[in-house]
């Protein structure tokens, strides 16, 4: 196979996107592994093309010395130098002005955690090529991810990128890959950027594309638009109503506008309407094989089972989290499962409840929410109390520093009869993460050791944080406090 071939069935598989993520994190300062920024290029006058990308090199045209550059570049590789094997690939890719050597050499910088560098090819890519919206596209999300927009080359970067994405819809308004570009400029903030989303969007030559919506919408939820956001995937429900990604957003943002709700009435209708939307996002993907379909579902099957749990709806949640497991690939499972054996608690089925979590840590062995949750539920029913304990610490081995474990191991050395080390445990607990939970659980320590004062202080304090705790109530009751 000659490399113009490979390149083409080899092309970085992973989205620019999930690319730069790569970048974040790391790119804290000007340090970067190789090559410098270049300055940012003027934007050349444009010859209107035939089309945004340069047409693909033909495999006869490549010359010897090139060639071996390329092949030069990937030897070097495999060696482990990075910064050679960059320097060539890029060369090879400004002589020949192909896109594909470009995006390789902006891979080949990205895995190397150069974003510097990755920034320069992008650069030389569209002074190359200055009508591709890849190569724009990759100098946007770089930028974004290297917090450079508001340096002066960063700002300089966005506004060519910005061009390209309008000169390219004036010339053609269907042109995906140009709106895909200013959907990416969206996270600038930028309003001329989503004009050119709108524009789209509103054109009536072309039926725009459902995943053209959905990207925009989900960009409006990134920056907490989720109203504008509803009306894009309610509009997508209804121009493509078998395009099963829009049920899945529109039922999670129904899902979470109605726990934001003030209005219960409010609150209820598009709690009802979440569920709709979910049931028909499941609908629509159970065809697909479960590789394809495992994540997603899962999400919505958990959505499903949260809003019968909120109505304590407790074996409605428990079936829907059983249809989930069944349907779910075992990378999937775990979750479910642990979501599954809180549901058997509710519902009292101790036996079911304590076989699943051993079944998650059987699975999972370093899961410590599984050891905390089957120790604490021992302990609450003084049951094997050593046992419980003894699994309770394996939770805090795995997880020191939260708060909600600490508060299970005070609570089963409070069952034990260790009063002062039970209360030492919460108080450090409940400095940590003020919790109205652990708050019933430190004011019955000290109301225990006589110090009513003191355990009624601690319960006002957990009543200003959530007067409905479960535990808090259910605490009060049986010792016959009114605050």
């Amino acid at each position: 196979m000659n490399y113009h071939a490979y390149m083409k069935q080899n092309r970085f598989s992973s989205p620019i996107a999930v690319a730069v993520l790569s970048l974040l994190g790391f790119f804290s300062t000007a340090q970067l592994a190789f090559g410098q920024a270049a300055p940012a290029p003027e934007l050349p006058e444009l010859k209107a093309p035939s089309d945004s990308v340069a047409p693909a090199v033909n495999n006869s045209a490549m010359d010897a010395e090139t060639f071996y550059k390329i092949l030069l570049a990937e030897l070097n590789l495999l060696d482990d130098e990075p910064r050679i094997g960059f320097a060539l690939m890029l060369d090879s890719a400004r002589k020949t002005k192909d896109a594909l050597l470009f995006e390789r050499a902006i891979t080949i910088a990205l895995q190397a955690r150069s974003g510097d560098s990755a920034l320069s090819a992008a650069r030389a890519w569209l002074v190359a090529i200055p009508t591709s919206t890849d190569a724009a596209r990759y100098l946007v999300q770089i930028s974004i991810s290297m917090n450079r927009l508001e340096l002066p080359a960063g700002k300089a970067d966005l506004a060519i990128a910005l061009e390209v994405s309008k000169r390219a819809l004036a010339k053609k308004p269907s042109d995906e890959e140009a709106v895909q570009l200013a959907i990416a400029l969206m996270a600038t903030k930028d309003p001329a950027a989503e004009q050119l989303v709108k524009q789209y969007l509103s054109t009536t030559t072309v039926q725009p594309k459902p995943e053209i919506r959905m990207a925009y919408a989900r960009t409006l939820v990134a920056q907490s638009r989720f109203a504008e956001a509803l009306a894009q995937t309610q509009k997508l429900s209804v121009d493509s109503p078998t395009y099963a990604p829009s049920w899945l957003v529109l039922g999670t943002l129904q899902y979470q506008m109605s726990q934001d709700s003030t209005d219960k009435a409010n609150a209820n209708t598009l709690a009802a309407a979440s569920q709709a939307s979910l049931n028909k996002f499941i609908q629509l993907t159970d065809p697909l094989p479960m590789s394809q379909r495992s994540a997603s579902q899962s999400r919505a099957y958990t959505l499903l089972a949260n809003m019968a749990k909120n109505n304590k709806q407790y074996q409605q949640a428990y079936d829907t989290l059983s249809k989930a497991i069944a349907s779910s690939a075992e990378a999937d499972k775990v979750d479910l499962q642990y979501d599954l054996a809180m549901m058997a608690e509710k519902l009292g089925r101790m036996d079911d409840m304590e076989r699943i979590l051993r079944q998650v840590i059987d699975t999972k062995p370093d899961d410590p929410q599984a050891y905390n949750a089957l120790g604490y539920s021992l302990a609450d029913r003084n049951l094997r109390l050593p046992e419980a304990k003894e699994l309770i610490q394996k939770a805090v081995k795995l997880a020191p520093k939260d708060p909600f474990i600490a508060d299970s191991l005070g609570w089963v050395e409070f069952k034990l009869g260790n009063l002062a080390e039970a209360q030492r445990i919460l108080e450090t607990a409940f400095a940590s993460k003020p919790d109205a939970e652990i708050a019933a659980h430190l004011g019955e320590v000290l109301w225990k050791q006589g110090l009513k004062d003191r355990a009624t202080a601690m319960w006002k304090e957990g009543v200003k944080i959530n007067k409905n705790n479960d535990t808090l109530v259910e605490t009060l009751k049986r010792l016959g406090v009114k605050l």
